[in-house]
């Protein structure tokens, strides 16, 4: 049976996982992305060095934003700076408490 437990908390984002189902889900208001651990792990390690000023565009009202493509062309992510610094804050964090879960509970 899944027992999701918050692993992360910062701001708007939510990072939860569940050791029977080995999932772990990132929620963000109208956004749910759910990862096996591994997929998990292997989307840190491919987002960890990226910076938002190296990919800044401007939205359609001028702000500053960074779209961040997923493995469907169809679906972006779209983030302004603190959202950003919010969403891999949180990330992180999740990492670090789920290191931290698997070894007290294995």
């Amino acid at each position: 049976m899944c027992k999701p437990v918050v692993i992360a908390r910062k701001e708007n984002i939510v990072v939860t996982h569940c050791v029977n189902c080995k999932i772990a889900n990132i929620w963000n208001r109208g956004m749910l992305i759910s990862f096996s651990f591994q997929q998990f792990d292997a989307f840190i390690k491919a987002t960890e060095n990226l910076k938002f000023d190296d990919f800044i565009e401007q939205s359609p009202d001028g702000t500053p934003i960074v779209v961040l493509a997923t493995p469907y062309p169809d679906i972006s992510l779209v983030f302004n700076r603190k959202e950003w610094s919010d969403f891999f804050d949180a990330l992180h964090e999740g990492k670090y408490m789920q290191e931290i879960y698997s070894l007290v509970h294995f």
